[in-house]
Order: C-alpha cells, then sequence, then structure tokens
C-alpha cells in the first residue's frame, strides 16, 4: 500500500516493474514450485532456510533490460522476503543506482534455524551498504543499520486525507472513544487485556478494527456483540469511523524477542492517524521507535508499560484534561500539515530519488 501511494498516478515517475516468478526456464520454475509446496506443508524453517541459500537466483535470466526511455533510471526494491538479492545483482549488471526501502529488520521475521538466519542477516546489511539510497522508515533502523553515504528517514506514506463533515458529539452523553486499527495478531493478547478491562467503563470505549481470526472465538464473539471488535470496512466508512474517535491506540509489542523489529520499525498507523486531527496515544515498551518518538517530540502520549491498567489510568488523567486533548489535537494536526504530510513525504521521496538516478 504505502509503495502504491508513492509510485502510482505519479506523473514524475514511469514505472516498470519487473515480475520476479520463472516463467519461462523450465528447471527453474520447476524448483520453484516445489519450494513453494514446502509452504504449504508448514515446513515453514525448511523453506526460509532454502531461501536464504538460493537467494533469488531463479530470477537470473527472467528480468528484462530496462525499458530504453531516455531518462534518468533507478533500480527499487524493499529489504524483505529474497527478491532484493535478484535486484543487486541486476543493478550491477545493468549499472544503475539501486534505491531500498527498509521498513522491517526483515532477518528477525522468517521462522528459519541460527546459521540460515546470520546468513540473512549478513545479505540483510550488504544490502543496505550497496544501496546508492536507502530509505529507512525509522532513526532507529538507520541508526542500527550503520553508517551509509546515503541513507535517509522516510516516514511511511499515508493516504492522502480529505476529512468528512460528522456532527459534532455531545461531550456529556458520550464516552471518550478511543480507536485502533490495524495488526490484531501480534499485539492481539495486550489488545484483548485492554478490551477485557475497558469493556465496562462508562467513560473510555476502546474499538479495535480489523481480522480477529486467531483471537479465542469466545473474546471475539463478545466483543462483536458489543460492537468493540470491527471487521474491515470500506474506505468511505472507515474515515467515518476515525473521524468519530476522540483519540487513537497505536500500539508495539512488549514482549522481548521483538525487541530489535520494536525499535527499527515505525507504525504506518501512527502517520495515519495524524491525518485525523485527534490525539495519539502510543502504548508500547520505552525503547520501541514509537515511543522514542513520542517522548522526543512530546507530540503524543506514551504509555510505556504492560500493564493495561496503566493504558486505563493514562486515558482517565486525559479524559479530565481537555486542555491536554486540545494541546495532542494541535500537534496531531501540525505533524500532519508537517513531517507526516504526505505531500512532504512525497516530496522528500521524488527529491532524494532525482538526487540518484542516472
Amino acid at each position: 500500500m504505502v509503495l502504491h501511494r508513492h509510485l502510482m498516478n505519479e506523473p514524475e515517475i514511469d514505472l516498470q516493474i519487473l515480475e520476479t516468478e520463472p516463467q519461462t526456464r523450465r528447471l527453474q520454475k520447476l524448483l520453484r514450485r516445489l519450494l513453494c509446496r514446502l509452504e504449504r506443508l508448514k515446513l515453514l524453517r525448511l523453506y526460509h532456510d532454502i531461501l536464504a541459500l538460493w537467494r533469488g537466483k531463479w530470477m537470473d535470466g527472467e528480468l528484462p533490460a530496462p525499458k530504453d526511455t531516455g531518462v534518468s533510471s533507478v533500480v527499487m526494491t524493499v529489504a524483505h522476503g529474497d527478491a532484493y538479492h535478484a535486484a543487486i545483482r541486476y543493478a550491477h549488471l545493468h549499472q544503475l543506482p539501486l534505491v531500498t526501502i527498509f521498513h522491517d529488520w526483515w532477518p528477525d521475521i522468517p521462522p528459519m534455524h541460527k546459521p540460515f538466519r546470520l546468513m540473512l542477516e549478513s545479505s540483510f546489511r550488504k544490502l543496505y551498504n550497496e544501496s546508492s539510497l536507502a530509505l529507512c522508515v525509522s532513526s532507529g533502523m538507520k541508526n542500527k543499520l550503520g553508517p551509509h553515504q546515503n541513507s535517509k528517514v522516510l516516514y511511511p506514506m499515508p493516504a492522502r486525507h480529505h476529512g468528512i463533515d460528522l456532527h459534532q458529539k455531545d461531550k456529556s452523553q458520550c464516552s471518550f472513544r478511543l480507536l485502533y486499527s490495524g495488526n490484531l495478531d501480534d499485539y492481539g493478547p495486550m489488545l484483548i487485556d485492554a478490551l477485557e478491562l475497558l469493556k465496562e467503563d462508562k467513560n473510555i470505549r476502546l474499538e479495535v478494527r480489523g481480522a480477529s481470526s486467531m483471537w479465542p472465538e469466545v473474546i471475539r464473539k463478545e466483543m462483536t456483540e458489543r460492537g468493540l471488535l470491527l471487521p474491515y470496512a470500506q474506505r468511505e466508512e472507515f474515515d467515518a469511523w476515525l473521524e468519530s474517535a476522540d483519540a487513537f491506540l497505536v500500539a508495539q509489542s512488549f514482549d522481548e524477542k521483538h525487541n530489535r523489529l520494536m525499535q527499527t520499525n515505525f507504525p504506518s498507523k501512527l502517520v495515519e492517524f495524524a491525518q485525523f486531527g485527534k490525539p495519539l496515544v502510543v502504548w508500547g515498551p520505552s525503547k520501541a521507535s514509537a515511543p522514542v518518538w513520542a517522548t522526543e517530540s512530546g507530540q503524543a502520549l506514551v504509555v510505556d508499560q504492560a500493564n493495561p491498567e496503566c493504558l486505563k489510568e493514562a486515558l482517565e488523567i486525559l479524559c479530565a484534561d481537555s486542555s491536554e486533548q486540545e494541546r495532542l489535537a494541535a500537534a496531531a494536526k501540525e505533524l500532519a500539515a508537517g513531517p507526516f504530510g504526505p505531500e512532504r513525504i512525497q516530496s522528500d521521496f521524488l527529491r532524494w530519488l532525482g538526487e540518484v538516478a542516472v
């Protein structure tokens, strides 16, 4: 979605998407299909071990040469999966700059055995060093990857929000509505705890939206019946729901095994929610990217304890402090007009591409 917002309907970009699955080479195509069967058989560790070894070499010889358009060009890839291996080789072959987007610390994500994970870590860092332009999603990612001749922080690209005219709520009759939308799997346990704690609260109403198939059925049923757990919605309905918020919740995992992931990624919903000009509430460990950003900027409320009681206490204080609500809402509007603004993010993206294109 982020790439689509950057690249599609952008008059300054002539986009050529290269197919990464084997199309003609019979042996490569057969081996690739056999490998995919491992994934379908749930042999995920073996599947990702082989991917780390093969390094996307089935793509070599399949990728067409760049179109001769007479304009400056770059090769772009994402530091995720295994196509980036082929992108490095492709950029070298055609003597073009390599631009890479680093949104997640990929070596920590796929299930695999330790020797292969170390191999993946090495190739991930090689990709960073080989890139003419490295676009890092956070300062945490940039710092963790280390020195680079041309590394930039580029926040996730939000949708362009045009606003919806809603009737003003009567604050004397409505509870404080805290809305969350996004990952309900990795952050499911903490969100379930918060919903259980707040479900009977008369002053604070937490609603979450997303795919909840991994949740216990009894929890899904109860929270759905209460109107606190909602499914995906079309954009217009989704935006209307977001407009009805008093504040937004952005979560990051407290699970220690996700420490590096949380320190290097940057929640896209933080940028997305800022477009609505409502207070932002960040719930995550103190060293995670969003709490670090919020603590340094003062532009969001931070709850850095995993206990949902701490979240409730912070929300109760915020509910009773209208001036703080106004300050945080103004901060969100300032972010949307500045560093989190889609126009600003796209302008930086195009400028940095232009500086390395040949």
